[in-house]
């Protein structure tokens, strides 16, 4: 029966177990109870002929970094389906202060997640390096957490048992090979898409961007949707005039989708610096921190205020 040596907390123990479970193997009345015996480990993220990969790096000292903030890395997933270990779609439609609403195939409306919950797996998956997906080590969400934690660059996740590994974001993927590249897929198309930028350019072929307000060919902005569209309903998509506006693909678009920047209820654009930050990322934000931006009004304010209460690192 394997053993799952993330799970052993007294290793000592577990020597004990195996010596007494083989000194009954293979008996010799002429002889004693010592034997050599053969164990085969599973490291996720290794094959079998990786082991002078596995022996280099766990020469290496481990240098995880520090966990990231919880509630920004579930705002940065608002709206996106993760999938848990087991296949199933988990999408975050809802961020608070404290508690995170999920929606499921089970739970359509969405249940409430605690925030703690994640903040705890993120710090055992830094400590550690890995986690078990079960509810003794990630709690009654396990698979929800589980999923939150397969999205950091650098994890990889191995099945029976479902385990969560955590490596440097350099770590080398085994990237699957194709011998055919080309093949057909059924495509969900976003109906409204083509009239909506239509309607944001007004039959110009360049315009401003409504965040950093230069203008730019129509080629390089994005008819940017303010609340994120796979959480509006019917009616707010079809509300063509207030729910988007027009971004630039030269990083308003990026930073406005990220949460680095927001606008906020008097129409200024809202920067958000993080610690340490520093270069052409700071100075553009610079830039934009207090500009008025081009689509904000009374009508288009309700999206703005979802997009601060739910995307907005700040």
């Amino acid at each position: 029966m394997p053993v799952v040596l993330a799970t052993v907390r007294d290793m000592e123990a577990l020597r004990k177990k195996l010596g007494r479970a083989q000194g009954k193997i293979g008996r010799n009345p002429d002889g004693n109870a010592t034997k050599q015996i053969r164990l085969r480990l599973r490291v996720p993220g290794y094959a079998a002929d990786d082991a002078d990969r596995l022996a280099a790096d766990l020469a290496k000292a481990a240098n995880r970094g520090k966990a990231p903030d919880a509630s920004a890395l579930l705002r940065s997933l608002i709206g996106d389906p993760i999938e848990t270990v087991t296949g199933s779609v988990n999408t975050i439609v809802e961020v608070k202060q404290k508690q995170v609403l999920v929606t499921t195939d089970r739970s359509p409306l969405g249940q409430w997640v605690d925030i703690a919950d994640v903040e705890a797996g993120l710090e055992k998956l830094h400590a550690q390096g890995s986690v078990l997906v079960t509810v003794d080590e990630l709690g009654h969400r396990s698979s929800f957490v589980g999923a939150v934690l397969a999205t950091i660059p650098g994890t990889v996740v191995s099945l029976r048992p479902a385990i969560v590994t955590l490596h440097d974001p350099k770590f080398p993927v085994r990237i699957r090979k194709f011998t055919v590249l080309d093949g057909s897929a059924q495509v969900t198309t976003r109906k409204e898409q083509r009239e909506l930028r239509r309607l944001l350019l007004g039959g110009r072929t360049a315009a401003p961007c409504d965040l950093c307000g230069h203008d730019y060919p129509g080629d390089f902005l994005v008819a940017a949707h303010i609340k994120k569209r796979s959480l509006c309903t019917d009616d707010e998509r079809n509300d063509l005039t207030n729910v988007a506006m027009l971004a630039c693909k030269f990083g308003c678009d990026s930073l406005f989708e990220s949460g680095h920047i927001t606008v906020d209820d008097t129409g200024r654009v809202l920067s958000w610096f993080e610690d340490g930050l520093r270069g052409r990322l700071r100075d553009h934000l610079n830039q934009l921190h207090g500009r008025p931006c081009g689509a904000h009004r009374t009508s288009s304010q309700p999206y703005f205020a979802w997009h601060r209460d739910n995307v907005y690192r700040g």
